[in-house]
């Protein structure tokens, strides 16, 4: 049984060694025994702790499951308008069963609709992919929300704002979606969309995913009920997934949208046992380009030639997973 409740004085003690075992565990490979060690000692310090607790601003919190803390969790507003979410950690044994999403929401859910952002270790990949899941992308700098300069390098994500909603695709999307393909290639000159030639997947898009094995397309919808962003993924040979349809309406960009839909992509790809994403990309979309190199997508020599009513011609992109 999983209990989640407000952390007291009295957990100092057991939440500071949930901090040494879970930072042992996760950065000893990173950055060191030595360093982890001595990092623990300052952030993690059972005053500090004590004065996190007892910040009326700030929501800490626990879970325990059957009796024994399990992960621990705080955040606080930064002072400017949005949270920051200092804090989420779950001890190595228990991670996995879905323990840190439901203390993140539980962390969260005060707040309401407050923007909230993070800092995470560029090389802990296992919980920028937990994040990613959540809801949460990479975003603009901004004040660190502590001092991080003991690390090599960070990235700062930022959670969209819950008016938007990801659900896989429906039949009924396909007017929508041939909508925002129509306002993403009109910022390129000279690009069409064709519904009645190059694009029979979108017709019919639930039904066209699910007679391929493995293939998902998601949607992203807004508060008004439109779609705003889409991404579609299948197997096109073992080992291997190819990214399709990663569209963001212009309103909707500069959210971290973009690369969540690409981190849902690849966790896909990877419970489905690809070692490998491919895709094309119209050689005209260089904005989506440089979000996919950022990522780690480098771009073959290869090329295509769709014979489309734009003259699409597509650059081939690869990244091992």
């Amino acid at each position: 049984m999983l209990t989640i409740r407000p952390a007291a004085p009295a957990d100092v003690e057991e939440v500071h060694a949930l901090l040494r075992e879970t930072w042992r565990a996760t950065y000893d490979p990173i950055i060191g025994p030595e360093k982890v060690r001595e990092i623990t000692a300052r952030w993690h310090a059972p005053d500090a702790l004590a004065r996190s607790i007892a910040d009326e601003r700030g929501v800490f919190l626990v879970a325990e499951r059957d009796g024994a803390l399990a992960a621990m969790s705080f955040a606080s507003p930064d002072g400017e308008g949005a949270v920051c979410l200092r804090q989420l950690y779950v001890r190595p044994g228990a991670q996995g069963g879905g323990i840190g999403r439901r203390l993140l929401e539980a962390t969260l859910a005060p707040f309401g609709d407050a923007e909230t952002w993070l800092e995470v270790e560029a090389r802990n990949e296992r919980a920028i992919a937990f994040y990613a899941r959540c809801g949460f992308g990479q975003a603009a700098p901004r004040a660190s929300c502590g001092d991080r300069t003991d690390l090599a390098s960070l990235r700062m994500f930022r959670r969209p704002r819950p008016d938007l909603t990801l659900r896989p695709v429906r039949d009924d999307d396909a007017q929508d979606l041939f909508g925002l393909l129509t306002l993403c290639f009109a910022e390129y000159p000279g690009c069409f969309t064709d519904p009645h030639g190059d694009l029979p997947d979108l017709r019919a898009p639930a039904s066209h995913v699910a007679g391929k094995p493995g293939a998902a397309f998601w949607a992203v919808e807004d508060g008004r009920g439109r779609v705003g962003a889409c991404v579609m993924a299948d197997f096109p040979e073992t080992g291997t997934a190819e990214l399709h349809r990663l569209y963001v309406r212009p309103d909707l960009r500069r959210r971290g949208l973009g690369e969540r839909l690409v981190r849902i992509v690849e966790e896909h790809a990877r419970a489905g046992a690809a070692r490998r994403i491919v895709f094309w990309s119209d050689t005209r979309f260089t904005g989506a380009h440089r979000l996919y190199e950022r990522l780690g997508y480098r771009r073959s020599p290869l090329t295509r030639d769709l014979g489309d009513i734009s003259n699409s011609v597509e650059f081939h992109f690869a990244k091992e997973l």
